[in-house]
């Protein structure tokens, strides 16, 4: 296991080097279009999309005209459970012709970039221990990066079993979750206290969360299984998944207001 999270490792460092590559037969254009900030979105090893963490999406590659790049990398530690910033790539790069690119730092002879939309496409071969991947990365531009909408701080509003909506208390609205752009959360709760009518807070509980695509996310730590369904409204928040009640497979929806970006 940690020779494979080694090789993990150092595919995404090399994918992420790459990905300053850009494609164009014609150089002028090719500038035009890798020159600036791209923020690493998704990576792919033999067709098969790894689903990266929020963290690791917090990496960035900044191309400059004068042939060199600066590059940001970040890695989940969960010795201490934190998103690290834990290497700074300067390097340079050298356009090929052909959407071909050679860049410095990487164990292949050439990088094929192309572009859709405000995307980057960046794919190569890497081996290690005598085996050969193919490795894509796909990176967004700085300029078209949206933030995801479930960053910020969220009270609870409602809640419901199913189509029956159910009571949410004054102290469980005193609750809040706030979501990191790095792929943590925090969750402050409340419970009452029917002997002393007052309301009780609980233990602070943390966790990461990861977007996967189609409103649906994982999140770790909560005590759900699988992927939770999670949509946005103005400043509303719903959460939507499915627990087992007393034998029963039922739908739970949470709403939550915003209360902070």
């Amino acid at each position: 296991m940690k020779k494979l999270l080694v090789l993990i490792s150092i595919l995404i460092v090399a994918i992420s080097l790459k990905s300053c590559s850009s494609s164009d037969s014609d150089e002028i254009q090719y500038e035009g279009n890798i020159i600036g900030k791209w923020r690493l979105s998704q990576l792919f090893i033999d067709n098969v999309d790894l689903q990266i963490s929020e963290c690791e999406k917090k990496m960035t590659i900044e191309v400059f005209e004068n042939g060199t790049y600066i590059e940001n990398d970040y890695l989940y530690n969960d010795t201490d459970t934190e998103c690290i910033l834990y290497d700074v790539v300067n390097g340079t790069w050298e356009s090929l012709g052909n959407s071909n690119y050679k860049m410095s730092g990487l164990n292949t002879s050439t990088v094929k970039v192309t572009f859709q939309d405000d995307k980057m496409i960046a794919e190569y071969s890497e081996a290690n221990d005598g085996i050969t991947f193919s490795i894509k990365t796909i990176f967004i531009s700085d300029k078209a990066y949206v933030p995801d909408k479930i960053i910020g701080k969220w009270e609870q509003d409602q809640a419901f079993i199913g189509s029956i909506e159910i009571e949410v208390s004054e102290c469980e609205k005193m609750g809040s979750v706030e979501f990191f752009e790095d792929g943590f959360f925090e969750e402050i709760s409340f419970m009452d206290n029917s002997e002393q009518t007052e309301c009780i807070e609980l233990p602070l509980k943390t966790g990461m969360w990861k977007n996967i695509g189609d409103s649906l996310y994982k999140i770790y730590g909560i005590g759900v299984d699988g992927e939770i369904k999670i949509t946005f409204e103005n400043n509303k928040m719903s959460v939507e998944f499915s627990e087992e009640i007393e034998g029963i497979l039922v739908t739970l929806k949470i709403v939550f207001i915003k209360v902070t970006t």
